[in-house]
């Protein structure tokens, strides 16, 4: 990976706010490669990060295990159904599993093109397994079962982990980089339940694929930082609800820091000038952590003005 030790990398985690430098839909971008590649070549043109990853999708997996989505334009697609309630439905859903599929052929295809034509870090995504499990059985279903059918829910997780294993192999031998697995439902568990149910898993991930997985977990995860220092991942990517200064003295410094200006309360609803200030701020505090690589909080919201976002490069580029 071309990592500088002297340059402070910016890797925001754009992509849907790009459809406006294409005219295209959130929806055009996540079903063909083609507009998605071009609306990321855009975005490199017009912000010049030191990375890029493709657009943030958390339904392609299930789409790919036949799971029903419901497809916006211009939002976030979601999954409409939850059908894993019992072990004789993950036994078919097992039996049907028959490798990659659906759009994870789009988000590979991407990365061929990106490792082809970008001349800088290049990452990838895969859904984490708990989170996977969330989409496959409802997350208030997997929150109670966590508790009530603890063997049942790994049951489920050991099955979502083989198929993210198999997707993110497929990922990296496309030459990207790096690969963030996105595991936010694991905010929803104590310390204790989050080696079991999610730490566990990515460890495996980790030790099987033996290249740069980042762990990203939305929201306020201070209670599973120092067990997420500990997972084997090359870096994790921390929300705005986490103070980095504070995590960069719990997480071993090999570990890298990726974070973490707020995507809504900054990117999205803020000013130019606001967004630079706040970005100012947060390098001012991080200067001495060797381990920073300063990014947003999580995925940038498909509103997101431009200038916000220039706003953001400008400020890293003068500090």
């Amino acid at each position: 990976m071309m990592i500088s030790e002297k340059k402070r990398l910016v890797i925001p985690l754009l992509g849907a706010p790009g459809i406006k430098l294409t005219g295209t839909t959130l929806k055009q971008n996540l079903i063909d490669p083609s507009i998605q590649f071009k609306t990321l070549y855009k975005i490199l043109e017009r912000f010049n990060p030191d990375g890029i990853f493709p657009f943030m999708d958390l339904t392609v997996e299930a789409e790919a295990l036949g799971l029903k989505i419901d497809f916006p334009e211009n939002e976030n697609p979601s999954v409409r159904e939850h059908p894993i309630k019992d072990r004789e439905a993950l036994a078919e859903l097992k039996r049907k599993w028959n490798g990659i599929s659906g759009r994870m052929k789009v988000f590979i295809k991407v990365c061929e093109m990106m490792v082809k034509e970008f001349d800088r870090i290049k990452g990838g995504y895969v859904i984490g397994p708990f989170t996977l499990a969330g989409e496959l059985m409802g997350v208030n279903d997997l929150g109670i079962n966590v508790l009530e059918e603890p063997e049942f829910v790994k049951e489920v997780v050991e099955f979502t982990t083989k198929v993210i294993l198999e997707y993110a192999k497929v990922l990296f031998e496309t030459g990207i980089d790096v690969v963030a697995v996105l595991e936010p439902t694991a905010v929803i568990l104590s310390p204790q339940l989050f080696k079991e149910f999610s730490m566990k898993y990515f460890k495996y991930l980790s030790s099987e694929i033996k290249r740069p997985l980042i762990y990203h977990i939305c929201g306020n995860t201070k209670h599973l930082i120092e067990d997420m220092g500990k997972s084997g991942a090359w870096g994790l990517s921390l929300d705005s609800a986490v103070d980095l200064k504070w995590a960069s003295e719990i997480v071993p410094s090999k570990v890298n820091l990726i974070g973490n200006l707020d995507p809504v309360g900054v990117f999205l609803q803020g000013s130019p000038e606001m967004v630079y200030e706040r970005t100012w701020k947060l390098l001012e505090r991080m200067k001495d952590v060797e381990n920073f690589i300063l990014s947003s909080g999580c995925d940038i919201p498909v509103g997101t003005p431009l200038e916000n976002i220039d706003a953001f490069m400008q400020a890293a580029k003068n500090f």
